[in-house]
């Protein structure tokens, strides 16, 4: 017969209630109870009764994702969302839920959410990247518990798990002017929220040590490799290009350090660059790309834990939670 609740309470000589309350990890039980049980379920080889659990609690144990109309675009938003998404994963199976995805569909009243919210199919959503705000105010108005990742709004009421980025700007640029770079460049921002909080801790960085802006140097992309590496052609073309570059994300980096070999200059000895996401193989670029780091998987795990506890309205940290990342040196840089 299939190990029950109550095999695992006579097992370590607690309540059921207690051995229900620990496998659902609430608050109420100490992380050492909680412990024991996990171990104790394991080794009797307990199995949840999905069905049952729904029944008794009224929820579904689903979990919508939606995710931008940008991950069909670009490689590194396909990079970053994948990392986010195997740490969403972790903690959702940790907690036996299922992910339900979805794509931003613009508020097309056949699109995948709108059936979510139809069918009463999940007991909260997770918004990856920026997809528009009728979304949000729609799940909103449907009583779903919401919470944003990566989603800069200019809207604090909202929940959210979101990278530092103007913190990280702020260090990529500082490690360059303290290396002594004389001029400091950044590369690929766009309209988008977390880009302009990138310009604005690039901003602090050049007037806390006394260097000039130089809006030439501010140059905007698309978001592609292409994109910069173009640039970079026009600006050697221009013969203004400043000795180092802080660039928005790792893939428009490698774009400029393509852009600037091709041209016949050497990185980092003519011209520095930092990236920022940190995305798998960079110690594979050559030469190896310094960036600065996003704990993306983390940040996909805080989101879901977050979401478990309004969901379960339990909630009481801050609305907004700001992951601070850390500069990784290699060798386009040229720190010594």
């Amino acid at each position: 017969m299939p190990t029950t609740i109550k095999d695992i309470a006579k097992y370590l000589g607690i309540s059921p209630g207690t051995v229900s309350r620990a496998l659902q990890k609430s608050t109420r039980v100490s992380k050492e109870t909680i412990q024991k049980v996990e171990e104790a379920a394991k080794k009797l080889k307990y199995r949840p009764n999905i069905t049952a659990q729904r029944l008794v609690s009224g929820r579904t144990h689903n979990i919508g994702v939606i995710l931008s109309k940008d991950i069909r675009e670009y490689t590194s938003v396909q990079l970053f969302n994948s990392i986010i998404l195997n740490g969403i994963l972790e903690v959702a199976e940790a907690h036996n839920y299922n992910l339900n995805f979805a794509i931003d569909s613009q508020g097309e009243k056949q699109g995948a959410l709108y059936r979510i919210l139809q069918n009463h199919d999940v007991d909260g959503v997770l918004i990856i990247n920026v997809v528009s705000e009728d979304i949000i105010a729609t799940l909103r108005t449907n009583g779903v518990p919401v919470v944003l990742i990566d989603n800069h709004f200019d809207n604090h009421s909202e929940f959210a798990v979101n990278n530092d980025d103007r913190y990280g700007a702020y260090i990529a640029t500082k490690h360059l002017i303290t290396l002594g770079y004389p001029s400091v460049g950044m590369m690929g921002i766009t309209e988008e929220a977390f880009h302009r909080e990138c310009l604005s801790g690039y901003m602090q960085a050049l007037t806390e040590y006394g260097l000039k802006v130089e809006p030439y140097f501010i140059q905007k992309g698309t978001g592609s490799m292409e994109s910069t590496y173009d640039l970079t052609r026009k600006m050697i073309k221009d013969n203004h290009l400043p000795k180092a570059f802080f660039v928005v994300t790792d893939e428009m980096a490698i774009g400029v350090i393509r852009g600037l070999i091709d041209s016949g200059l050497s990185v980092p000895q003519d011209v520095a660059v930092v990236g920022m996401d940190d995305i798998p193989l960079l110690d594979y670029v050559d030469p190896p790309l310094t960036t600065v780091r996003i704990y993306i998987a983390e940040m996909g795990r805080t989101a879901v834990g977050m979401l478990l506890d309004l969901i379960r309205g339990q909630y009481q940290g801050k609305k907004q939670i700001a992951i601070q990342p850390k500069l990784v040196i290699r060798k386009t840089c040229g720190a010594k």
